[in-house]
């Protein structure tokens, strides 16, 4: 008996001294614990000026004896039953490039039911009755183009704010920078499309100037990708007043000088490990130097910015990149041995762009590499047996290239450790040549394959029968011959076959 009071005072005492108390400490009361009742009249208002096509909020209900704990999207504090959380966001389907979808029908079909699924309507301001909110997710819903209500900024104990492809647009309110709790903002890709007899206009979220991030000192993620911050000349000096952030995602804003003066004489925010300054007008002459000053950079994208001349010089300071995206520009130059040298680098596209020369033997240096993508540029020469060395690579892309090379050569300089994990690989329009030989079947893990548009000639070999994962097949537009092997009866996940214009029986 004794050991048991000695056991249930020690219990106590733990629970009174820790701030965040444990679930033990807590598993009694949460049986009888129910959510409070102005938290519930606040969730039935806020839910009335919704639109909810799919019914996804039937949960919600005047009459229903169901704890509003329970209710979809909602995350009670299991000490005090106060709202904490409304996770209110759709599911959008989401492709990468080597799980996609071929079948066009399938992916409108997925497209069609998530449009189906989204929250509409108007925000009502009975949010602000819950008082302990921290979390407020409605991301991916489509509320139609109406502006960001300025009451948010008086939900002081957000800490998280996510109200990014959700339909709105107009003034972003300066009354955000109220929540001085804030750590995530998410506003990005808002827009509103209106369809006026077939004349198709967008509509954005702006900004006048951005002084009310200064009210935010707590933040480490800002995304305002797709508004329009043409108009901020403050907008370094205001993103220099946070120096928690991490994250920084700046994605199409019609940002063309992105330094106007004046420059702060230091960057306080160098923590900043992600950078997203793509789909912009930068050209030669406004290239953001100081972001070559980040070093805890891990991941920096400068895609579709039209920067022209050779890869700029002064990333061989971000040693610490793992993510690289240099896509959809206009860089002319050979690819730098520099940049083979980092080691850390996992994810390089220099795709679409105009480079030029051989790919260097250097790039076994890329050690860490689970994804390469040279694709769209001018590159000559052989592939580099040291490519194959690269044991974590997942993804190669060297289509639209001039590789003039045999197929069985490709194959050969691949098979080191990068064909036992290798899944993508995309050798369309490479001005390849010779013919497909048993090699091909020792890549098991291989997803998707692409050898469109080059002279490949020769049956298909057996091998191909080993390639149990393969689903995307493309051998379109060359000079394949004779008849499909029986052991593609084996490829028992092949989804997508395209074998035109060849020359098979």
């Amino acid at each position: 008996m004794m050991r048991i009071i000695i056991a249930a005072t020690l219990t106590l005492l733990l629970c009174l001294l820790t701030i965040h108390p444990p679930n033990f400490c807590t598993a009694h009361s949460n049986s009888e614990l129910r959510c409070i009742e102005s938290d519930r009249h606040a969730l039935l208002n806020f839910k009335q000026h919704l639109t909810d096509p799919s019914n996804r909020l039937a949960s919600w209900a005047a009459a229903s004896d169901v704890d509003c704990c329970h209710w979809v999207g909602v995350v009670c504090d299991n000490r005090t039953g106060h709202v904490l959380r409304l996770h209110l966001r759709t599911h959008f389907p989401v492709y990468d490039e080597i799980t996609r979808l071929y079948d066009e029908d399938q992916r409108e079909a997925q497209y069609e039911a998530y449009s189906r699924s989204r929250f509409g309507g108007k925000i009502n301001p009975s949010l602000l009755d819950l008082k302990h909110l921290i979390y407020l997710d409605l991301s991916y819903n489509d509320f139609g183009g109406i502006q960001i209500p300025k009451f948010l900024g008086s939900m002081g104990s957000l800490r998280y704010l996510n109200l990014s492809h959700a339909g709105f647009v107009g003034l972003i309110p300066h009354q955000l920078g109220n929540l001085s709790n804030l750590q995530y903002l998410n506003l990005g890709d808002n827009f509103h499309e209106n369809n006026n007899n077939n004349n198709y206009y967008y509509y954005l979220l702006y900004v006048k100037n951005l002084q009310w991030l200064s009210g935010l000192p707590l933040l480490q993620h800002l995304d305002l990708s797709s508004a329009d911050l043409s108009k901020a000349s403050d907008l370094l000096q205001e993103i220099n007043k946070l120096p928690s952030l991490l994250e920084l995602r700046l994605s199409g804003c019609l940002l063309s000088v992105f330094i106007p003066p004046p420059i702060p004489s230091s960057i306080n925010f160098s923590s900043l490990t992600t950078l997203d300054l793509s789909y912009n007008s930068f050209e030669n002459t406004s290239i953001p130097f100081w972001v070559f000053g980040l070093h805890n950079l891990v991941s920096l994208d400068l895609s579709w910015i039209q920067f022209q001349g050779p890869i700029l010089v002064h990333l061989q300071n971000l040693t610490s990149l793992r993510h690289l995206d240099l896509s959809y520009n206009a860089f002319n130059s050979s690819i730098p041995n520099w940049l083979y040298s980092f080691s850390h680098l996992e994810y390089l596209n220099l795709g679409i762009n105009n480079l030029q020369g051989t790919i260097s033997s250097a790039i076994g240096n890329l050690t860490s590499a689970i994804s390469i993508d040279l694709s769209s540029n001018e590159l000559e020469g052989k592939v580099p047996r040291s490519l194959g060395n690269l044991c974590n690579l997942r993804k190669i892309n060297l289509a639209g290239n001039k590789l003039s090379q045999e197929i069985s050569e490709i194959f050969e300089s691949l098979l080191g450790c990068a064909s036992n994990g290798l899944e993508s690989l995309d050798l369309s329009n490479a001005q390849l040549s010779g013919q497909l030989t048993a090699e091909l079947g020792q890549f098991k893990n291989l997803v998707s394959l692409s050898l469109r548009y080059n002279s490949i000639s020769g049956p298909i070999p057996w091998s191909i029968g080993n390639l149990s994962s393969l689903r995307f097949l493309d051998l379109v537009n060359n000079q394949i011959n004779g008849t499909l092997p029986q052991s593609f009866g084996l490829l028992s996940k092949l989804e997508s076959l395209d074998i035109d214009s060849n020359m098979f029986k």
